[in-house]
């Protein structure tokens, strides 16, 4: 696993696409009971994110975003 920097050319559009997620109504952050989504590091081929209380759901939910370079490295697979 890796973290990302908040500099690092991936980390917006990670969160643009968190954003995008039907459980968060366009909102990448999800305030609910002084939590947020939490970045938790990355493989290969997602980003991890957390939420220890979401505001839909009232429970801890994770989502995993697909990394750019996942679809290219199918792709030269293919």
């Amino acid at each position: 696993m890796e973290f990302l920097e908040a500099d690092h050319p991936e980390w917006q559009e990670m969160w643009e696409h968190l954003a995008l997620h039907p459980l968060n109504n366009g909102d990448p952050i999800c305030r609910s009971h002084n939590t947020a989504w939490e970045y938790m590091g990355s493989t290969q081929d997602h980003h991890h994110l957390r939420h220890a209380i979401h505001p839909a759901t009232g429970k801890i939910e994770y989502i995993y975003i697909e990394r750019r370079r996942a679809g290219v490295a199918w792709a030269q697979s293919a």
